[in-house]
């Protein structure tokens, strides 16, 4: 019995389907022809040399050969016709047996092949059926009382019929639980595959986030400060110093704050060198260290930078201070630093005023300014407030932006206590 090949189970070889109704083909399987081509010989070789007269059978003929043939060349259709096969190949036992030819032992255990195969390649009605047709004709056999019948003859010629089925039927179970463990793990998988593609999708996006408030924040205040030392260079020589100082220690940070997020990009597991070097940095300087990202602590910084760009800034602390999760502080220092940056783009002459609020269930995050904005001429929304809304989300929390009534613009952010990305 050939058990390889998925095309073999659990439909027949080479069946043709017409209307939703599966046919099998006439054609048998070219490796179970070759079986039976080699086996008919030696069965009707077993046949004509039986010793017909010690056991009191008669003597083979050409009767006798041409049923021996067609239970041989039945195995030829094991797959593709299972069922008529076992039928055939049970009738011309019977039939043989019934003519007082000596079938010898090979005929029966062809039959019982037969049965196997049609238990492991089929299933009801079709198994128990085979099962029935295979007992109805060796019962007939049996009460033709044919030469040397006996008792041990009758059990273990049943015992045999049942053995193969039963042992067709655990083979084709077996089959089942292997295929659906495949199907299993081939479905667990896909659902890593994309579990992974939906963590790097993530990934990218959460990669174009921290891009777009680091270039975004560091050319704002870089343009700023260009003007301002550009229409003070003749003037003013130390205030245009003192821009160009700030241009420089801006791009320094943004480069380093680059240096340590673009590896991400580069390295497939992830991983980060120690340290990399900064192009033109000095001897003894030029090494980026990965520190932890940017926190609720790193605020302070930025609002003295936003200070040194030419925007008043003042920044208040509410609440009892408390540690908040890495990713938690990360999110609000880039939701502040996108309001002031957004302030320093779009508000003009303006003040601003950054609130950090610990409440008991939340961080809240508030920068207001008084920019010279009508309410009916709102900024234009880019990518800087869907970012900001985003950074929230992803923690459960919401972000409110618009203009004032009085003027000016208000981003308010609420962080719940102990979120964590979703």
């Amino acid at each position: 019995m050939s058990t390889t090949g998925a095309a073999a189970y659990p439909r027949p070889v080479s069946a043709t389907t017409i209307a939703g109704w599966t046919r099998p083909a006439l054609r048998p399987p070219l490796t179970d022809l070759a079986v039976a081509v080699v086996l008919t010989p030696l069965l009707v070789w077993a046949v004509v040399h039986v010793s017909w007269r010690e056991t009191g059978f008669s003597r083979p003929d050409a009767v006798a050969v041409a049923l021996t043939v067609l239970v041989g060349m039945a195995l030829a259709w094991r797959r593709a016709q299972p069922l008529g096969a076992l039928s055939a190949a049970t009738a011309c036992v019977v039939g043989a047996t019934v003519a007082g030819y000596d079938v010898t032992d090979a005929q029966p255990f062809i039959v019982c092949a037969l049965l196997l195969s049609l238990a492991y390649h089929r299933d009801p009605p079709a198994a128990p059926a085979g099962l029935a047709i295979a007992a109805v004709g060796f019962t007939v056999a049996v009460l033709s009382h044919p030469p040397g019948l006996g008792r041990d003859n009758v059990g273990w010629t049943f015992g045999l019929l049942i053995a193969s089925w039963a042992a067709g039927r655990l083979l084709r179970t077996r089959r089942e639980v292997l295929l659906a463990r495949a199907e299993a793990a081939e479905e667990r998988a896909r659902s890593a595959a994309g579990r992974a593609a939906r963590m790097v999708s993530s990934e990218r996006l959460r990669i174009a986030r921290e891009l777009h408030d680091i270039l975004s924040h560091t050319v704002s205040v870089i343009a700023v400060q260009a003007t301002v030392g550009h229409h003070l260079a003749g003037t003013d020589p130390a205030a245009a110093r003192s821009s160009l100082g700030i241009i420089s220690d801006s791009a320094r940070e943004a480069l380093d704050e680059l240096r340590r997020l673009l590896p991400v990009l580069r390295d497939e597991e992830g991983r980060v060198d120690e340290e990399v070097p900064i192009d033109g940095a000095p001897p003894g300087s030029s090494a980026v260290s990965v520190a932890p990202a940017r926190s609720l602590a790193d605020i302070e910084p930025l609002v003295a930078r936003i200070r040194d760009a030419g925007v008043p800034v003042r920044l208040r602390i509410e609440g009892a201070e408390r540690v908040l999760s890495p990713a938690a502080q990360a999110c609000g220092f880039r939701i502040v630093q996108e309001a002031l940056t957004n302030v320093l783009k779009h508000a003009g002459e303006a003040s601003a005023d950054v609130i950090v609020a610990y409440h008991p269930d939340a961080l809240e995050l508030t920068v207001t300014d008084d920019g010279r904005f009508p309410v009916a001429t709102a900024p234009r929304e880019g990518h800087g407030l869907p970012g900001m809304r985003e950074r929230a989300a992803l923690f459960g929390g919401t972000l409110a932006a618009g203009p004032r009534p009085a003027g000016g613009f208000q981003v308010r952010a609420r962080i719940p206590d102990g979120g964590s990305p979703s």
